[in-house]
C-alpha cells in the first residue's frame, strides 16, 4: 500500500512540474515529466536508490533557474524528493517484512524436520504404504498462488508436496519450503524411495526478476563463489557441505518461452563421482517458477535437461501475472537480474 501511495505521489508531482515547466516550452515540459520516472525506473531495473535522485539534479537545477518566476517549480521537485525517499522506504520495508517472514517458515520447517529425524526408520518402512494416499494429479493445474497453470505432460504426474512432507518428514526426501510438489514419471516405483527420480517444482515470488545477466563471462566465477558461501553456512549449521564445480551446460534464456535453462556439476559428500543438477526456471511479473532434478549421473543428462526443460515449457501464467505484464512503477522489483539468481548470488543473504 504504501508503494502505491508513493507511486501516485510521483506520478502527480511529475504531472505538475511538467506542467508548469510546459509554459516555458513543451518540450521541457515533458523532459521535466519524465526525468523523475526514468530515474526511479532504472532504480528498479539496478537496485540503486541513487539514479532516483540523479534524475531530479537537472530538475533542482531547473527550479533554482526560474524560482519566483511563473515557471517556478520548487515545490514539485521539493516533493518529489520526498516522494522518492518514502517510494525507496516502502521498498525497502517491503523487503525486510517478506525477508523476516520466509527466515520464519523456514526456522518452523527446519524444526519440524529435524523433529521427526528421530523417527527416520519408521518414516520410511511406513513409506510404501502411504504412497497410495498421495494425490496425484494429471492434466492442467494451478501452482498455489503464484499466478502459473501447469499442464501435466502425457505419462507424467504432479504429486503434492503437503502430502509428502506429512509422509517424509524427518527423511533428506523432505520437500522444503517453496516446494510445490514432484512430478514423477509413469514408469517411476515411487514407492522405492532408494531408486526414486523425481522433478521437484518450486517457487519463489522474489518480485520481478530481470532478464538479463545470463551472458555475464564472469558467471561461472561468480556461482562458484556464491555456493562457496552458502556451503560454509550449511556447515556452520551442523549441514552437510557442498561444491560447485563448473556449468555442465552453460545457462540459456528462451524468451519465447520465457525461461532459462542450465545445468551445474556438483561435487555431494559419499558421492563417488560429480553429479549433476539440472534446473530450468519459468518468469513471470514477480513470481518465478523452477524445476529441478538434482544428483544425477552424467549418463542420465540428456533426460534430466530435457525434462525440466518441457516442464517450463509447459507451464503459462496467467493474466496480470506474465513475465510482459510487469511495469516498473507499480509492481514489485527483486533489484537482481537472472544472471545473480543462477548463480545463486540471490540467497547468500537469505
Amino acid at each position: 500500500m504504501l508503494v502505491m501511495i508513493a507511486s501516485i505521489a510521483l506520478l502527480v508531482l511529475a504531472g505538475w512540474a511538467g506542467i508548469k515547466a510546459a509554459r516555458l516550452a513543451l518540450w521541457r515540459g515533458l523532459v521535466v515529466a519524465a526525468l523523475p520516472l526514468i530515474g526511479i525506473g532504472i532504480v528498479s531495473a539496478t537496485g540503486k536508490d541513487m539514479f532516483a535522485y540523479l534524475a531530479l539534479l537537472p530538475l533542482a537545477y531547473f527550479a533554482y533557474q526560474n524560482r519566483g518566476s511563473e515557471f517556478d517549480i520548487t515545490a514539485p521537485v521539493v516533493g518529489l524528493f520526498i516522494a522518492i525517499w518514502l517510494w525507496g522506504y516502502a521498498n525497502e520495508h517491503a523487503r525486510l517484512a517478506n525477508a523476516s517472514a520466509y527466515e520464519a517458515k523456514v526456522a518452523a520447517f527446519q524444526q519440524q524436520n529435524e523433529a521427526n529425524a528421530v523417527n527416520i526408520a519408521a518414516v520410511l518402512a511406513q513409506w510404501p504404504t502411504r504412497v497410495a494416499k498421495l494425490k496425484q494429479h494429471r492434466g492442467k493445474l494451478a501452482l498455489a498462488d503464484t499466478g502459473a497453470e501447469l499442464v501435466v505432460p502425457a505419462h507424467w504426474r504432479f504429486i503434492e508436496a503437503a502430502g509428502l512432507r506429512e509422509a517424509l518428514s524427518g527423511s533428506e526426501y523432505f520437500p522444503g519450503l517453496g516446494v510445490l510438489g514432484w512430478l514423477v514419471h509413469e514408469r517411476v516405483d515411487i514407492a522405492k524411495l532408494d531408486t526414486i527420480w523425481y522433478i521437484e517444482v518450486y517457487a519463489e515470488q522474489l518480485g520481478h526478476v530481470s532478464a538479463k545477466g545470463v551472458d555475464d563471462s564472469d558467471l561461472e566465477a561468480r556461482k562458484a563463489e556464491a555456493t562457496s558461501q552458502l556451503s560454509k553456512k550449511a556447515l556452520d549449521a551442523g549441514k552437510a557441505s557442498f561444491s560447485f564445480r563448473k556449468f555442465a551446460e552453460a545457462p540459456r534464456f528462451d524468451p519465447l518461452y520465457e525461461r532459462a535453462v542450465w545445468v551445474n556439476q556438483m561435487s555431494y559428500p559419499g558421492a563417488t563421482e560429480l553429479l549433476l543438477d539440472c534446473y530450468s526456471i519459468k518468469l513471470g511479473k514477480e513470481a518465478q517458477i523452477w524445476f529441478r532434478m538434482r544428483e544425477q549421473f552424467e549418463g542420465s543428462r540428456e533426460l534430466c535437461v530435457r525434462s525440466v526443460r518441457l516442464m517450463a515449457a509447459r507451464t503459462q501464467f496467467g493474466s496480470d501475472a506474465t513475465y510482459a505484464d510487469y511495469t516498473w512503477l507499480l509492481d514489485d522489483s527483486s533489484g537482481f537480474d537472472l544472471g545473480e539468481v543462477i548463480a545463486d548470488e540471490h540467497r547468500v543473504d537469505d
